[in-house]
């Protein structure tokens, strides 16, 4: 939300939110509820049916077509292609009759977050069906619909149907020129022919890419049900993808997985999708006073818990697998908003999709070649299989601190979880390989004192482009550089630099140069920022916002304005770079310029606020950031829920407000009160112990599950074990 409508979210209008543990909602609530109702599973991803719109339904994490990339004027080493995630063949809709009439499902969606379901309860004179849908979390191939049928005073005939519809692509509105939202193409797919079988079976192919697709689904049926019974029917849906692979091998390992499901029964299968999400949520501890505000954060970390492919072969798009939007691509989001909740919570999660980013070191090695660098690789903007696929390189490839977020998120995990196998099995390479790239690009300035500099290069703030020393560059990559520099010290591992690269980058490290502006007495987003001319905010019609739709890039460049204001995501990142004043006045001077027209900045300036000890300033941009998508509040949910959006709620909350920090390799708090959520709890894992944090009437308690561990309460080192530790918050 930018600040010229003046309005402000409000859990109070969260009305789909019932409790802490289920969201539920009419099928006419409004275009984001295929999005919000989506159930998924890291593989296969499937948008609630409401007949609303018209969107395809199931896509599938990892699986993409290469499409060209043409260019009027083009110029040496931007992309000749790009990877679109497409939608697939729909196996999982439900056809239901009794007694020869089709029955209209067009009751409420609820979904159990608790158990991973989603329900609708249809009633059809005084026959009662359930439909109870699912995406395995225990085999990431299989989705299912139990249907429960309660037949009334008179026997019914029931007919269960569906088929299986062919891949059909979104068709985007032709006068709109948006490039969050996947742009109109022909339709790739190729139908293959498989062998007969009683198990109904459908191939596709993508001939540029070499990924075929193949869906099994349960044959359809006929029973009679007695008056006054029951019948319980699994009606399931199997997915395989493999590149360059015959469909008859594809086909009967999706027929046999239905086949196996099916023997296994309804009851069976329920259960192991509620255990496996009991086993999610007791790594996932939260809680939150205000039951609203705890369901809706509850409904973003389940989203993101779906989003995730959990064997290393993706990782998590900026839309997950909800929708159309983004073309299905994977951005530096997803470690630096998604995986910091999952390194926390779910470091198996988050160690698949560091190593999906691992496996894509000789992509970003040709990336840097493209790009000129004879050493180094140069990680993509957007991609799904490892390649730039980005044509605006101005606010696409020129953003080289992605190489830094990615570093960030793998210390981050290994200095929380203490797990180096992800360094030994390539990480460290990674490190190393992307961190030459900052000597190769930046520079010792004797105009600045011998500074190390960075130039020509796009921050976060996408309403800045090819600028000098950017902040949240600069800061990330003297990060990058001093880790790498250090791994063998820190962890017994070569990354394979010289000694002479190892000294070359921590001097760069130590010496690197930070844009101030002293007029401001703040950090300046970089070095040309402030000499612009502001963007008239106040004055600027509500129905021009997000500028990108409505101005040129150039003439948005020209002017002293965020889309989010990176040099306040330094803040929120590394905030022991910044005094508690300096935090504040940077909020103070960049929430002035900020337009918040990317749904990833609300909640960095939560985030920072908390930190700024501004925690009424902070809730209200936690509270736009967790109802981003349950209020619409950007108006394209529609197109896919926002993945950054969701885990930056989780961020501030545990960053933020209760000021977790793990970087070092020691858990350390300085825990706030929370003037919305009120008293909450938080749950984090640290290198194998389960760690509790409960905030409530100007305390907080501390517990450990297993060994007691010594950690840092506001500076104060204390031990705790199973026994709670009560310490004050300060005044």
């Amino acid at each position: 939300m930018h600040p010229a409508d003046g309005a402000r979210a409000d859990f109070s209008q969260a009305r789909m939110i019932r409790d802490g543990w289920t969201v539920a909602a009419p099928l006419d609530l409004g275009p984001q509820v295929p999005a919000i109702f989506a159930i998924g599973n890291g593989f296969i991803g499937i948008r609630a049916e409401t007949g609303m719109d018209d969107l395809p339904r199931v896509y599938l994490n990892g699986v993409y077509d290469r499409v060209p990339i043409d260019y009027h004027e083009g110029a040496h080493g931007l992309p000749r292609g790009g990877d679109v995630r497409l939608s697939v063949a729909d196996g999982t809709k439900i056809a239901i009759g009794i007694d020869g009439t089709p029955i209209a499902i067009d009751a409420p969606l609820e979904l159990d977050m608790k158990r991973g379901v989603l329900r609708q309860v249809v009633q059809h004179g005084d026959a009662t069906i359930t439909l109870t849908r699912f995406a395995s979390m225990a085999e990431q191939t299989l989705a299912g619909c139990v249907v429960d049928v309660i037949a009334g005073a008179s026997p019914i005939e029931l007919t269960i149907a569906g088929g299986i519809d062919a891949p059909r692509l979104a068709t985007p509105p032709a006068d709109i020129d948006d490039p969050r939202i996947t742009q109109a193409m022909a339709n790739p797919w190729r139908e293959m022919a498989v062998s007969a079988d009683t198990i109904p079976c459908r191939a596709d192919r993508l001939e540029r890419s070499g990924f075929t697709v193949v869906v099994a689904r349960s044959a359809p049926l006929q029973v009679r049900i007695p008056a006054g019974e029951t019948r319980r029917i699994p009606v399931l849906t199997a997915y395989v993808a493999e590149r360059d692979t015959p469909p008859d091998g594809l086909a009967a390992r999706a027929r046999a997985l239905v086949g196996t499901a099916t023997a296994a029964g309804a009851d069976a299968l329920l259960a192991e999708q509620a255990q496996a999400w009991s086993a999610i949520w007791a790594g996932t501890r939260f809680a939150l006073a205000d039951p609203v505000a705890e369901g809706a954060l509850r409904h973003g970390l389940f989203q993101i818990a779906q989003a995730v492919r959990r064997d290393g072969r993706g990782s998590i798009a900026a839309k997950g697998q909800t929708g159309e939007g983004y073309e299905g691509h994977i951005f530096w989001d997803a470690e630096t908003y998604a995986l910091p909740f999952l390194i926390h919570t779910q470091p198996a999660m988050a160690r698949a999709a560091l190593a999906w980013r691992v496996a894509g070191l000789d992509a970003a090695r040709q990336n840097a070649r493209d790009l000129g660098h004879e050493a180094g690789a140069v990680l993509p903007w957007r991609t799904i299989g490892g390649r730039e696929c980005s044509s605006y390189f101005l606010a696409g490839s020129a953003q080289y601190h992605i190489n830094a977020d990615v570093a960030h998120a793998l210390r981050l995990y290994v200095e929380t979880t203490a797990d180096l196998s992800i360094l030994l099995e390539g990480g460290a390479e990674l490190l190393a390989e992307t961190a030459r790239i900052w000597l190769s690009m930046g520079w010792h300035d004797p105009a600045r004192g011998d500074a190390f500099v960075i130039n020509r290069v796009t921050g976060p703030d996408e309403y800045t482009a090819l600028v000098d020393n950017n902040l949240y560059t600069n800061l990330m990559a003297a990060e990058h550089m001093r880790y790498a520099a250090s791994l063998e010290q820190r962890h017994g591992i070569d990354p394979g630099l010289s000694p002479a690269e190892r000294q070359a980058m921590l001097r760069a490290a130590d010496t690197i140069f930070l844009p101030f502006d002293e007029a401001r007495q703040v950090f300046a987003q970089d070095d040309a920022f402030f000499g612009k001319q502001p963007w008239p905010i106040d004055s600027t019609p509500p129905g021009k916002f997000p500028l990108l739709l409505h101005y040129h890039p150039l003439h948005i460049y020209r002017h002293c304005v965020c889309k989010q204001a990176d040099a306040v995501l330094a803040v929120a990142t590394l905030p022991h770079r910044f005094t508690p004043d300096m935090r504040k006045r940077m909020l103070d001077v960049y929430e002035a310029l900020t337009v918040h027209d990317s749904t990833l900045s609300a909640s960095s300036f939560a985030t920072a606020a908390a930190l700024a000890g501004e925690t009424d300033r902070a809730a209200r941009y936690w509270t736009d950031t967790v109802l981003t998508d349950l209020l619409n509040l950007h108006a394209n949910t529609g197109h896919g829920l926002h993945m950054a959006a969701l885990g930056g709620g989780w961020n501030a909350l545990a960053f933020g407000f209760a000021g977790l920090s793990t970087l070092d390799g020691s858990l350390a708090f300085s825990p706030r009160a929370h003037p919305v959520a009120g008293d909450y709890e938080l749950g984090v894992q640290f290198r194998g112990r389960a760690v509790a944090l409960k905030v409530a009437n100007g305390k907080a308690t501390y517990t450990v599950d297993g060994e007691p561990l010594d950690l840092t309460h506001w500076g104060e080192t204390v031990t705790v074990g199973a026994t709670p530790v009560t310490l004050d918050l300060p005044a």
